[in-house]
């Protein structure tokens, strides 16, 4: 195996690709005009995000697509690099139209976090650890 990718099903493609510029994440330009999917490169490794409508989605994986508001299938985690980084992130999420489920705070005396849902309720978390912190 050399790399893997998250696809995710989404009720509007021009709606989400908006929300995920709105936050930062930075779009694929291998997609970038593409109207029937989009693409995004998370992090310094460039993690590939790539949006479906559902439909398509539900063609590809031969099943439903699951109800997050009904539940949860997948938390997706994004490491910050400071508390504040946290902080900043929960603003524009809360500016670009995600619902915070989970305020920024404390957890464990060493972690600091918050948890936000996308416009198709996803769910996502952004996290802070603090190695000096950290139990032993």
């Amino acid at each position: 195996m050399k790399t893997i990718w998250l696809n995710l099903p989404v009720k509007d493609i021009k709606k989400s690709r908006d929300f995920f510029k709105a936050i930062g994440f930075k779009e694929n330009p291998m997609h970038e005009n593409a109207e029937h999917l989009a693409s995004f490169l998370i992090g310094e490794h460039n993690f590939v995000m790539m949006l479906f409508p559902e439909k398509d989605f539900k063609r590809f994986t031969n099943n439903e697509v699951s109800d997050t508001q009904k539940g949860s299938e997948i938390l997706l985690n994004i490491d910050a690099q400071s508390k504040s980084e946290v902080d900043t992130m929960a603003n524009t999420v809360r500016i670009a139209g995600g619902k915070i489920f989970a305020e920024p705070g404390e957890s464990q005396g060493w972690m600091y976090a918050f948890g936000f849902e996308d416009i198709d309720g996803h769910r996502w978390s952004m996290l802070y650890m603090d190695m000096e912190k950290i139990p032993k």
